[in-house]
């Protein structure tokens, strides 16, 4: 084997470029490249150096007829230093082919790794399970049969472990870094053109690990194949939720900008969307490629990112500094009020859907029922509808509309925003009940029976607080069951039977098919 053979074997054993060698000679690359080409030789001093480099002899360098160079490299070393070469060595090349491969086709090499890993798994477990019954079995007579049906497992467990790990090292190896060394070596070198006096050297080709040809372990590059559709599938939903996200982000980061000037806490909340914006089309960025196997920049949009998620980070902390210097409020805000006057029916109860909390008002010189609304009418329109609920005459308090205009909504939040101030609940409702004594306490015992909620005396009246259903259904079936709040009873159809129990004041019942 000539000089120059030895010398490129030696140099990608290192893991060296042509430049990275010519750097530690001190000379050009060009000189590197005529040496390995066998087109001249280094001087003696340059030739020591080399072998000081690889840790190798002269003689054994420059003798043409010393054809081993693992022999050249590890004559002189113990079986340790051997190993670890040999493990080093590995990880350089596992490290340089996967840096040369597409992100698809590494994808595709650790997806056949990991099924062929749970194979191989699968498969030791039954054959060291039968292994271990088998020599229990030839014991079975002893009391301790048991203990010895474990270890026996537990040491064929672990020698399969270690023959699994030599399998799937050496499959990876003829598989990938064999394929790898040999396309490496066709298109590594870089040949120099000359042109118009000027040195120009060609771009170096990407090493496309794995071709058509080349396709052993036809199974698992079905399996790995099919893994991978479906990876893109799944990516592809996820870019449509990122999409769907990031022209949210663009919205919200319009409106944003348009209040920076009230506070810094918009101004936080800018650099957070912006940076959430920048995240989400990296991420679209990556998931295109994946799926139309395209490749693209890492290292500069991975730098991209970490920097965006800092400056998250630093638009949250601007916005929480500044959010110290507003006031949370839960006062409501209303702007109008409607009035109804209703007659009183038994079993009749008064409930706005929401459950918010409600007024009761005695005034012993009217017979009939005052129900008075306030809310705030450019964000919610409220009335009343009479319907049965539980079996009593529910009057119910409901939302018919609500206000989608963001000029209204502008119109009620930012006033309040330029004060610091921020109210919890903008589109509160407020409910105020006038009758007389007897027909408030009627009213608030009819409430009872489907509700349960807090009592609490106020001068004139009362409120009732944490309003909530008290009926908790579980309900397994397809037959309508109902619930009558006045008798008690659940009436239901089929062969589909229901049974109460009494929790807290809540009432829980079960229906299910009769057995």
């Amino acid at each position: 084997m000539k000089f120059g053979d030895k010398l490129i074997l030696l140099r990608k054993k290192k893991g060296m470029n042509q430049e990275e060698l010519a750097e530690k000679l001190g000379v050009s690359r060009q000189s590197v490249s005529k040496w390995e080409s066998n087109n001249s030789y280094p001087e003696t001093d340059k030739i020591v150096q080399i072998c000081n480099i690889f840790n190798c002899s002269m003689d054994d360098l420059i003798n043409d007829s010393i054809t081993d160079i693992n022999e050249i490299q590890r004559k002189d070393k113990n079986n340790l230093s051997i190993a670890i070469d040999s493990f080093l060595e590995f990880i350089t090349k596992t490290i340089n082919m996967f840096a040369s491969m597409k992100f698809s086709s590494g994808l595709k090499c650790i997806i056949e790794m990991i099924i062929l890993t749970f194979i191989l798994a699968l498969t030791g477990k039954i054959i060291c399970g039968i292994l271990s019954s088998s020599i229990a079995n030839l014991f079975s007579f002893l009391d301790g049969y048991v203990l010895i049906r474990n270890v026996t497992n537990s040491l064929f467990l672990i020698i399969w472990i270690i023959i699994e790990a030599i399998i799937l090292i050496h499959t990876f190896k003829i598989r990938y870094l064999n394929y790898y060394d040999k396309v490496s070596n066709k298109t590594e070198e870089t040949p120099i053109i000359e042109n118009n006096d000027k040195k120009q050297e060609k771009k170096k080709e990407t090493v496309i690990i794995r071709d058509d040809k080349h396709a052993p372990f036809a199974f698992l590059s079905v399996l790995s194949s099919i893994v991978i559709i479906f990876a893109k599938i799944i990516l592809a939903g996820f870019a449509l939720e990122l999409i769907v996200a990031l022209i949210s982000a663009a919205i919200m980061l319009v409106f944003s900008i348009f209040l920076t000037s009230i506070s810094t806490l918009f101004l936080g909340i800018d650099i957070s969307l912006l940076s959430f914006i920048i995240i989400n089309v990296i991420l679209l960025v990556f998931i295109t490629a994946f799926i139309f196997n395209k490749k693209v920049k890492f290292k500069s949009m991975i730098i991209t990112l970490l920097v965006s998620i800092i400056f998250i980070g630093v638009g949250i902390g601007i916005s929480v500094i500044s959010f110290k210097d507003f006031e949370i409020t839960d006062e409501a805000q209303y702007t109008k009020t409607s009035k109804e006057v209703i007659d009183y029916k038994d079993n009749m109860v008064i409930v706005a859907s929401r459950l918010p909390d409600t007024e009761y008002k005695i005034d012993n010189s009217i017979n009939n029922i005052e129900v008075e609304i306030s809310y705030n009418d450019r964000l919610s329109v409220y009335n009343i509808k009479e319907d049965t609920y539980y079996g009593l005459n529910t009057y119910e308090i409901h939302e018919i509309s609500r206000n989608t205009n963001l000029k209204d909504a502008y119109d009620v939040v930012i006033p309040d925003l330029k004060k610091k101030k921020i109210r919890t609940n903008y589109d509160a409702i407020k409910i105020k009940i006038t009758a007389n004594e007897e027909t408030i306490n009627k009213l608030i015992e009819n409430s009872s029976k489907a509700y349960v909620f807090d009592k609490e005396e106020i001068d004139g009246g009362y409120i009732l607080k944490n309003i909530s259903h008290k009926i908790q259904k579980q309900d397994f079936c397809t037959e309508k069951t109902e619930y009558n709040a006045v008798t008690g009873e659940i009436i239901t159809s089929g062969n589909c039977k229901c049974n109460i129990k009494e929790d807290n004041n809540y009432l829980i019942f079960n229906c299910d098919y009769e057995e």
